[in-house]
């Protein structure tokens, strides 16, 4: 059913940076089904990652007619030029699931402004399609953003105009070779926080599925938990780094060396590809509903990290005894109930909470949204509790009743 659903720039969107290994090994058209069976709907590059050897590439008409039938969207070329902005305006005209123009890639807090212009002008010329410029994360560095990380998100949005954002993107990488880095919450709390601002604004990221120089390879646990992070703050796109490892047999760049597929074709990891497929797929379950949510708040209840939101003493619902979880109240952008999600932080452990929900919060019942089958489930109360277990970095998405999304703000 989901394979089957038309997919838009509406919809929760999964992709890929890097996509493709050679069309010589494996033709364009089996290699799209292949990313579309494995549960994506969307690429940045929907034809090969610039650079590719052109002469193999399928041209536009090609890639329109592939992803129609594959059920898939994707972004058009573009660029920061005058010569790149025409060729990808002409290109796009008249193809249904070109969504966008991937624009420019972590330009620094100096080039705001022009890339901010360039965005202007797709949109004036294309008002049916958004521009896609993917800003830097913080450790970057302030001398590089030009101030404060909030600062340098806030300053793209004026130079681009809210109106003219499609999602607002950035990149923060977690899987150090030895540790985790956990500023991507303060990360994602800017824009999260700048994107709900300034008209609620979709969001992407960058879940991590590939190994280089400092970085290590996510098992199926961490993969998972570098996904419902992201949902957690209320992303609508997220694009893996990356399906296929970058560079090529002679250059490996940032010492690229491992992701899901290798640069020759080969599945690297038979079961991690089977878990990969399986994530997209139940993302893509929970997917319809995230889509017409915005995070209002994105709670942490354990742990010591700058930069976030920590739970409310007088919160609707509580986690009885200690937790390391995100609690993330939604509200839905047509008005009718609000949601929750409740995050595991432990890429690690299962775990099992029980939660007391404030009886005069106005919440009358609870509903899970299972993954698995796109239906909602009651959830048992029992004295004002409900238990939840969780999976090593799972999120679990809850539909309360009695309330309306205009009431998120006062429970």
């Amino acid at each position: 059913m989901l394979r089957r659903r038309p997919v838009t720039a509406d919809d929760l969107l999964i992709g890929s940076w890097v996509s493709f290994y050679s069309f010589l090994k494996d033709p364009f058209e089996y290699q799209t089904r292949q990313l579309a069976d494995a549960g994506l709907n969307f690429n940045i590059f929907p034809g090969g990652f610039p650079g590719t050897d052109p002469k193999t590439m399928p041209d536009w008409d090609t890639i329109e007619a592939e992803y129609a039938a594959d059920n898939m969207v994707y972004f058009m070329l573009g660029g920061l030029d005058e010569q790149e902005y025409q060729d990808g305006v002409r290109l796009a005209a008249g193809k249904a699931h070109c969504i966008g123009y991937h624009i420019v890639d972590e330009p620094g807090g100096d080039a705001l402004a022009s890339v901010g212009d360039v965005v202007r002008r797709f949109r004036e010329a294309d008002g049916e399609r958004y521009p896609f410029v993917n800003l830097l994360p913080s450790y970057a560095g302030e001398t590089w953003l030009g101030g404060t990380y909030r600062e340098y998100v806030q300053r793209f949005v004026d130079a681009a105009g809210a109106e003219n954002v499609g999602w607002l993107s950035h990149d923060f990488y977690v899987f150090l070779e030895n540790a985790n880095s956990l500023g991507v919450f303060a990360d994602m709390e800017v824009i999260r926080s700048v994107a709900y601002a300034n008209g609620r604004l979709k969001t992407h990221a960058f879940p991590q599925s590939t190994k280089w120089t400092g970085m290590r390879m996510p098992n199926a646990d961490e993969m998972r938990w570098n996904v419902y992070a992201c949902l957690a703050y209320g992303f609508k796109a997220l694009s893996w780094f990356n399906v296929v490892c970058p560079g090529s047999r002679d250059d490996e760049g940032e010492g690229f060396s491992r992701s899901l597929i290798y640069r020759d074709g080969t599945i690297m990891d038979g079961q991690l590809w089977r878990d990969f497929t399986a994530l997209n797929w139940e993302v893509r379950g929970i997917g319809h509903a995230l889509a017409g949510l915005d995070t209002v708040h994105a709670w942490h209840t354990g742990g010591s990290l700058d930069g976030v939101e920590y739970l409310p003493a007088d919160c609707f619902i509580r986690p009885d005894g200690d937790s390391d979880l995100v609690v993330s109240l939604m509200e839905a952008k047509d008005g009718t109930q609000p949601y929750v999600m409740l995050f595991n932080k432990s890429h690690k452990a299962s775990v099992t909470h029980t939660f007391t929900l404030d009886p005069a919060s106005g919440v009358t019942a609870v509903e899970y949204l299972d993954p698995l089958t796109g239906e909602y489930v009651p959830v048992e109360i029992t004295d004002s509790r409900l238990c939840v277990s969780f999976r090593p970095g799972e999120g679990r998405l809850f539909r309360l009743q009695g309330l309306t999304s205009a009431d998120v703000l006062h429970v």
